[in-house]
C-alpha cells in the first residue's frame, strides 16, 4: 500500500552557534499539502496550520474565515466538537491568528498522542468548514430590533479600529505599498465593512484561498513514529485538493503618492506617536534583512542607543519610547516607532474620564499653576532646540529624525568602530535566548516567513532560508564598519521614507458616538416585524449552539496521561551567606544564568513608597557614582568615579541578555502583580560573563546617583506612558479592579500596590517633574532600606555542568564588596526563619452592600466589565506539618474543585463562551480565581452589549445551578481535568518558567515544585462533583446574588448607558477611583 506522504526533504535549524534541531519536509502525493516536522526536545508539541491569504477589500474576509471555521466542519458537524477533542488532549483549546498575509490555526498540547488525536479533526474543519448562515449571524454580525450592532468579529473589530496602534498601521501601510494594495487593506475588517459582508462572501474566499494544495502543517516537538502514523491515518477525502491553486506574485513596484500622513484616534491625553517606515529587502536577502534588524536594533534597543539618547532620554523628551523593527513581508518593511510623543504644549489633562466638568479640571489644574513659571522659551524647546508644540505636525519630526541619522552616519556610529559589532553579537546572544526559552514559537515564525514567501514571492516552496541563522549573524559580528555605514546609507538615508504622525483627539469619541446612534436608527428602521427579527436571531443563535450527543462525546479518544512529560531538571538549595537569607537553584539544560534577586519591601516606610515606581524606572537608568574601594575594570578604586548612566548602560547590555526590575513578581509599571511585597532584580547572562553582570547590577542597585536630570527625564517619560495605558481598556479595568479590591488599614502603611497604581503615579510623578530635587533623598533612602532588608532571597538558574555554590559565593562576594564601599551599611543582624512565608493579609474593603462603579474613556469604543466577590480559598498547605500528612487529608480540595469548575464553566465553546461570545455580545468572558488577592472574578472584554454580557452570565449562573447535570458530567470534568494538566505542564517547559515555578511553590509553602505538582495532582485526581457542586453553590453564586458586597466595574465609551438590570451605579471619573 503507497503511503500518502513522502519525504520531500530533510535539513536542520540552528538552536545555537554549536546545537540544531533536526527537521524533515513531508509533501502529500495528491494534494501537495507539507507537513514539516520539527523535533524540537521539550515537554509540548505545537502545530500550526498556515493558510496563505490576502484581503481583497476591508471586510474582514480572512479574520471571518478564521473565526467560523471553528464553529463545525463536513465530517464533524457539531459545533464545539473540535475544542472539546482538543481540550480532551491535554490543551486549552484550538486558536487562531490573522495577519496580512496569512492565517493560521493552532495548537499546543502535552503528548504526541495528544496531537495525533486532534490532527485529522483539525485539518477537516480548516478544509471543509459548514459557513452556514447561523453561524454568520452570531460569530461575525448581526443587529437586533433596536439596531444595535453585535457579533464576535464585530466586537473585537470595535474594540480596536479606532485604537492608536491600529490607526498608525493601517496608514502607514497604505503609505508604503499604495492605498490599493492588498497589504493595504484591512485584513482584521472595519466595523462599516464588516456589516456590509455576506456569508456567501465568505465561502468564496474559502474557496479561493483554502485548497489542500496551498496549505502547510508546522509541527514542532520530539515527534516520532506516532506521529507519522496518524499522518498517514488521516482520511484521504480530508486533504482532497480541488486545485484552486492560489499563488500570485504580489507586485513590489514602490507607489507613487504621498509619504507622509497626520491621522488622529480618540483620546483625551496630549500625548501621540509617530512612525516611520521604509521599504526593505526581499526576504529571501536573509543576510541584509537580518543586518537591518541589527542596526535598527542598535539604533533603538538600549538607553544608551543614538536614538534612544537622542529622543527619548534628554532633559525634555519628545517621545517616552522609541523602537526600531524589521516586519516580514513582501517585500519586508523596516519601522521605527516613537511613542508618548508631547502633542501641543505636551502638558497632559490630570486625567482621561469623558465625563468631568470644566470646573473638575479648572481645579485638577491649580498645583499646576502654582508651581514656579518656567521660562516661556523653555517651555517650548528642549537643549535641542526641538519645538515642542510642532512635533506632531507633518513634516517636523522627519526632519529631527534624518538629521540624527545623517549624524551618526557622519560621526561613523559615534566613532565607535565596534559599536555594530557588539551590537551583532548581542543580537545573537539575545536570539539564543528566545530560541532557549521559545523554541517552538521562534520556528513557527521563521518558517512561516519562508511559507508566505514560497506562496506570494517566488512561487516555489522552500523552506530553511533562516536555518543558519546564528552563522548569519556571526559573519556579520566580522563586517567592517564600511559595510554598516553603507546600509545605513541605503536603506534609511537614502530611501523612500515614510512617517505617520498619530494625533489624540478628544472630540472623536462624542462624533463616533454621534455616527453609532445613526447608524443604530437606520438598522432599526429596516426592521419591519421586531418580534419576528429577534425570533430570527434567536434561531440562529440555537443553531449554533453547542451540543454533543452522546455518541459524539464517546468516541472523542483519550490520550494516555503517561505520556505527558515536564523539563528535565535538578532543584536545590544552596548554602546562602549574608546578605541572603536563602538560596534556589535550578540545573537543567541551559546555555545561560538566570538571576533573581528578592528583596522584602513589608518594612518599607509610607513616606518612601510612592516613590517606588519611581525608585524602579531608575534602575539601569541612571548614573553611577563609585567610592573609593569599589572595583571597575577588575581593580580596585582609589578615588571615586562617576558613570554616566549611558556608559553604565552600555556595560550592561554587554554582559546581559536581559535585566530588569519590578515591584512584585510581574514586570508591568503600574499595574501591580499577584505579591507586591517583593522588589525583584533579573538578570540573563552568560557563565563566563555572570560576576561581572553581577558587579554591574549589584552597583547600580547600591552606587546609582539620583541626579535631578535623570529623575525628572524618567518621570516625564513614566508620565507619558501612564497616559498609553490610560486608552487601553483592559490595563484600565485591571487597575480600577486592583485599586477598588486593596483597602488602606487604619494605623498601617498603605499597601504598595496602591501607591504604585497608574491613580497615585500620576499625581506623583506630575510633582516629581515639577521638582526632581526633592525626591533625591526619598530614592536614596529606598536603596538604604532594600540594602539592609532582612529576607532577601536568591533564585538561580543554570546548566546541570555549573557549580551551584561557586555561583552563589561569587555573587555573596560582588554584594559584600560593595557593601565595603557603601558608607551607610551595617550588617544584617538576623535573617528570617522562612524567607519565602510572605503573610497574606485580607486587603478587601469592608462593604455592607454592592459596590458598583461606571468609568468612562474617550479612548475606547467596545466595553469592559469586571466582578469581584471574596473567595479565601488557597491552595498551599495550611501549616508547617509533615508534608504527605497533609497530603493524605486533601486541605486544599475545594480550592482545585474551584478551579476545576471555572476551567469547565469558562472553556473555549464552553457554558460562558457561548453564553456571551456565541451571542456575539463580547469578545471574550472568563471566570478567574485570584487566589493571592482572595477574590473569585468575572470578566469581559471588547463587548458590543456589555450590559446584555453581564446579564447572559447571570442567567447562566442561574441555569447552571437548576440544571446542574446539563452542564456538569464525567465528560465535561474529564475535558477541565485535561486542560488543566497541560497547565501544570505549560508552566514547566522552558529554564526560565520552570525558575519561576520555583519561586511560586515556595511563597506557596511547597518545598520544591516537584511537591507542588504532587499535591496538585493528588488533589485533582480526589475532586468530585459533588465538591464541585458545593463550591458552586458557596463561591460562584455569589457572583450573581445582589445581596453579596461584590465590587462591579464597567468601562464603556462616554455614550453609553446600563441597563438598568445591572443595579445602580455611581459614575465616576478615573481620578476618582
Amino acid at each position: 500500500m503507497s503511503k500518502q506522504f513522502v519525504k520531500e526533504s530533510e535539513l536542520s535549524y540552528q538552536k545555537s552557534a554549536h546545537s540544531w534541531i533536526p527537521t524533515t519536509v513531508h509533501r502529500h502525493t495528491k494534494s501537495g499539502l507539507r507537513v514539516v516536522q520539527c523535533k524540537v526536545q521539550q515537554p509540548i508539541y505545537t502545530l500550526a496550520i498556515y493558510v496563505p491569504t490576502l484581503p481583497q477589500n476591508d471586510t474582514g474576509e480572512p479574520h471571518t474565515l478564521e473565526h467560523l471555521v471553528f464553529c463545525g466542519s463536513k465530517r464533524f458537524a457539531h459545533r464545539g466538537y473540535l475544542d472539546a477533542l482538543a481540550l480532551c488532549n491535554f490543551s486549552l483549546g484550538t486558536n487562531a491568528w490573522t495577519y496580512e498575509d496569512v492565517t493560521c490555526y493552532t495548537l499546543t498540547t502535552a503528548s504526541e498522542e495528544a496531537l495525533s488525536n486532534v490532527m485529522a479533526a483539525y485539518l477537516d474543519h480548516v478544509l471543509s468548514p459548514q459557513l452556514r448562515d447561523e453561524q454568520f449571524v452570531t460569530e461575525v454580525y448581526h443587529y437586533d430590533s433596536k439596531g444595535r450592532e453585535h457579533g464576535v468579529v464585530f466586537s473585537e473589530v470595535l474594540g480596536s479600529e479606532s485604537e492608536e496602534a491600529e490607526v498608525c498601521e493601517r496608514r502607514m501601510l497604505q503609505l508604503l505599498f499604495g492605498e490599493h494594495a492588498a497589504y493595504a487593506k484591512s485584513f482584521g475588517g472595519l466595523t462599516r465593512s464588516v456589516a456590509q459582508l455576506t456569508n456567501a462572501e465568505v465561502a468564496e474566499y474559502h474557496k479561493q484561498f483554502y485548497d489542500a494544495c496551498n496549505i502547510t502543517m508546522v509541527v514542532t516537538g520530539p515527534v516520532g513514529a506516532r506521529f507519522e502514523q496518524a499522518l498517514e491515518d488521516i482520511p484521504s477525502e480530508i486533504l482532497h485538493s480541488s486545485g484552486h491553486d492560489s499563488r500570485r506574485m504580489i507586485p513590489i513596484n514602490v507607489p507613487e503618492g504621498p509619504v507622509s500622513a497626520r491621522v488622529l484616534f480618540a483620546a483625551d491625553s496630549h500625548v501621540g506617536s509617530v512612525q516611520f517606515g521604509w521599504r526593505g529587502p526581499m526576504g529571501s536577502d536573509v543576510e541584509t534583512a537580518t543586518a537591518l534588524e541589527i542596526l535598527l536594533e542598535y539604533l533603538t534597543e538600549e538607553a544608551s542607543s543614538p536614538l534612544s539618547m537622542r529622543f527619548v532620554e534628554c532633559k525634555r523628551p519628545v517621545a517616552s519610547s522609541v523602537v526600531g523593527y524589521v516586519k516580514e513581508s513582501i517585500p519586508t518593511t523596516m519601522f521605527i516607532s516613537f511613542d508618548g510623543v508631547p502633542y501641543g504644549d505636551g502638558e497632559d489633562s490630570e486625567g482621561e474620564s469623558g465625563d468631568e466638568s470644566e470646573d473638575e479640571e479648572e481645579e485638577e489644574s491649580e498645583p499646576e499653576d502654582e508651581s514656579e513659571p518656567e521660562d516661556e522659551d523653555e517651555s517650548k524647546s528642549d537643549e535641542s532646540g526641538d519645538d515642542i508644540t510642532r512635533l506632531l505636525d507633518e513634516g517636523y519630526f522627519a526632519e529631527l529624525l534624518k538629521i540624527e541619522l545623517e549624524r551618526v552616519y557622519t560621526t561613523q556610529f559615534d566613532g565607535d568602530a565596534q559599536a555594530l559589532q557588539r551590537a551583532a553579537e548581542q543580537y545573537g546572544q539575545r536570539l539564543a535566548k528566545r530560541m532557549e526559552s521559545h523554541a517552538d514559537d521562534t520556528l513557527q515564525h521563521t518558517i512561516g516567513i519562508d511559507i508566505v514567501a514560497s506562496h506570494f514571492a517566488t512561487g516555489k516552496f522552500a523552506v530553511g532560508t533562516r536555518a543558519r541563522i546564528f552563522d548569519v549573524v556571526a559573519e556579520l559580528a566580522q563586517r567592517p564598519v564600511k559595510y554598516w555605514l553603507e546600509l545605513l546609507k541605503t536603506w534609511l538615508l537614502d530611501a523612500r521614507t515614510c512617517h505617520v504622525c498619530t494625533v489624540p483627539d478628544a472630540t472623536m469619541s462624542a462624533r463616533l458616538d454621534a455616527e453609532r446612534q445613526q447608524i443604530e436608527e437606520a438598522n432599526a428602521a429596516t426592521v419591519v416585524d421586531a418580534a419576528e427579527h429577534d425570533q430570527r436571531i434567536a434561531l440562529a443563535v440555537e443553531a449554533n449552539r453547542v451540543d454533543l450527543p452522546a455518541t459524539v462525546r464517546e468516541g472523542i479518544p483519550e490520550p494516555d496521561a503517561g505520556g505527558t512529560s515536564a523539563l528535565p531538571h535538578t532543584q536545590l538549595c544552596a548554602e546562602a551567606h549574608a546578605p541572603l537569607a536563602a538560596v534556589q537553584v535550578l540545573r537543567s539544560d541551559t546555555q545561560f544564568v538566570n538571576v533573581r534577586l528578592h528583596v522584602p519591601m513589608a518594612s518599607m516606610p509610607e513616606a518612601l513608597r510612592p516613590f517606588l515606581a519611581l525608585f524602579q524606572g531608575l534602575l539601569f537608568n541612571t548614573d553611577v557614582q563609585l567610592p573609593v574601594g569599589a572595583v571597575h575594570n577588575g581593580a580596585t578604586l582609589t578615588e571615586p568615579l562617576h558613570i554616566s548612566y549611558a556608559t553604565m548602560d552600555q556595560q550592561l547590555a554587554e554582559l546581559t541578555t536581559t535585566r530588569g526590575s519590578s515591584v512584585g513578581m510581574g514586570v508591568e509599571q503600574f499595574i501591580s502583580s499577584w505579591t507586591d511585597e517583593v522588589f525583584v532584580v533579573s538578570l540573563h547572562t552568560t557563565p563566563e560573563k555572570y560576576a561581572d553582570a553581577v558587579r554591574c547590577a549589584v552597583q547600580a542597585l547600591v552606587f546609582g546617583s539620583f541626579v535631578t536630570e535623570r529623575i525628572s527625564t524618567v518621570a516625564q517619560n513614566m508620565l507619558a506612558d501612564i497616559a498609553q495605558i490610560k486608552r487601553d481598556g483592559e490595563s484600565v479595568l485591571t487597575a480600577c479592579v486592583t485599586r477598588l479590591s486593596a483597602q488602606d488599614q487604619v494605623g498601617r502603611p498603605r499597601w504598595i500596590t496602591n501607591h504604585v497604581s497608574l491613580f497615585d503615579q500620576e499625581r506623583v510623578l506630575r510633582q516629581v517633574v515639577r521638582d526632581a530635587a526633592s525626591v533625591t533623598t526619598y530614592l536614596d533612602e529606598i536603596r538604604r532600606v532594600m540594602v539592609h532588608a532582612p529576607g532577601m532571597f536568591l533564585s538561580l538558574g543554570m546548566a546541570d555542568t555549573d557549580d551551584a555554590q561557586q555561583l552563589t559565593n561569587t555573587f555573596v562576594r560582588e554584594w559584600q564588596t560593595c557593601m565595603d564601599a557603601y558608607s551607610q551599611y551595617v550588617p544584617i543582624a538576623e535573617q528570617p526563619k522562612d524567607p519565602f512565608a510572605i503573610p497574606r493579609e485580607s486587603r478587601l474593603p469592608q462593604l455592607a452592600e454592592p459596590l458598583r462603579v461606571h468609568v468612562t474613556l474617550r479612548s475606547i469604543q467596545a466595553s469592559f466589565a469586571a466582578i469581584c466577590v471574596p473567595c479565601a480559598l488557597r491552595e498551599h498547605p495550611p501549616s508547617e506539618a509533615d508534608f504527605d500528612t497533609q497530603l493524605a487529608q486533601l486541605p486544599a480540595r475545594d480550592f482545585y474543585a474551584l478551579q476545576l469548575l471555572l476551567e469547565l464553566l469558562h472553556r473555549t465553546d464552553g457554558p460562558l463562551f457561548n453564553a456571551v461570545r456565541g451571542m456575539g455580545l463580547a469578545y471574550g468572558a472568563y471566570f478567574e480565581l485570584r487566589e493571592r488577592r482572595g477574590q473569585l472574578m468575572f470578566s469581559c472584554t471588547r463587548a458590543s452589549n456589555v450590559s446584555g454580557a453581564i446579564l447572559a452570565m447571570r442567567a447562566l449562573v442561574e441555569r447552571v445551578g437548576e440544571h446542574w447535570d446539563e452542564y456538569v458530567g464525567a465528560f465535561e470534568v474529564a475535558m477541565a481535568r485535561s486542560a488543566l494538566v497541560f497547565s501544570a505542564v505549560d508552566e514547566q517547559v522552558t529554564p526560565g518558567s520552570v525558575l519561576m515555578m520555583c519561586v511560586v511553590s515556595a511563597i506557596g509553602g511547597f518545598a520544591s515544585v516537584d511537591m507542588r505538582n504532587r499535591w496538585r495532582a493528588a488533589h485533582l485526581r480526589a475532586v468530585t462533583i459533588d465538591d464541585m457542586r458545593r463550591v458552586f453553590d458557596t463561591y460562584v453564586r455569589r457572583l450573581v446574588d445582589p445581596k453579596v458586597p461584590a465590587i462591579h466595574v464597567v468601562l464603556t465609551p462616554p455614550g453609553m448607558q446600563l441597563e438598568p438590570e445591572l443595579g445602580s451605579f455611581s459614575r465616576r471619573s478615573l481620578n476618582e477611583i
